[in-house]
């Protein structure tokens, strides 16, 4: 995130890291010889390996269209790197699960990923990323419909929030 500055939004700064440790992981992924992914791919192959199958759960949790993940997720099987198989709880649904062929990779991954944590604690320091890791596993509620809904997580009165809208 060097050069950029982060203008104090929650949003902007969950976006900017992101942006890094995916960036990272992609740079020490091609410096060991494995083709770089695209972002999206990236990203799905995290919820899958976070435990998260269902094309349509990752549709959801990406704010993709189940389509989307689907047309993505062909590039990760003709890859070698995800398969699709039946849904143990509903066969006529599919999942997505990391392949088997893929275990270097993934091991590599991992292994990046909980070292690039490690930068990151060297840099902010432990109790920053500590703090960081319990923030963003903490249940944040519902997602906000509108200013109303907004209003009322809020604890404001219907007059408030009508001003502002």
């Amino acid at each position: 995130m060097t050069g950029h500055r982060i203008d104090g939004r929650v949003m902007a700064g969950l976006v900017q890291a992101v942006d890094w440790f995916d960036n990272s992981l992609q740079n020490v992924l091609a410096s060991k010889g494995f083709q770089p992914l695209h972002r999206t791919h990236s990203m799905i192959m995290v919820h899958i390996a976070g435990g998260i199958e269902s094309p349509a759960d990752i549709a959801r949790e990406m704010g993709l269209t189940r389509q989307n993940v689907h047309h993505m997720a062909k590039t990760l099987i003709s890859d070698g790197l995800i398969e699709q198989a039946p849904d143990p709880a509903d066969p006529r649904r599919t999942i997505y699960q990391l392949a088997g062929s893929a275990t270097e990779i993934r091991s590599v991954a991992l292994e990046t990923l909980s070292r690039i944590e490690s930068v990151l604690a060297a840099r902010i320091g432990a109790g920053a990323v500590d703090d960081l890791r319990r923030a963003l596993a903490a249940e944040w509620g519902a997602e906000i419909q509108d200013e109303e809904d907004m209003a009322a997580a809020l604890g404001e009165s219907r007059s408030n929030a009508a001003g502002r809208a």
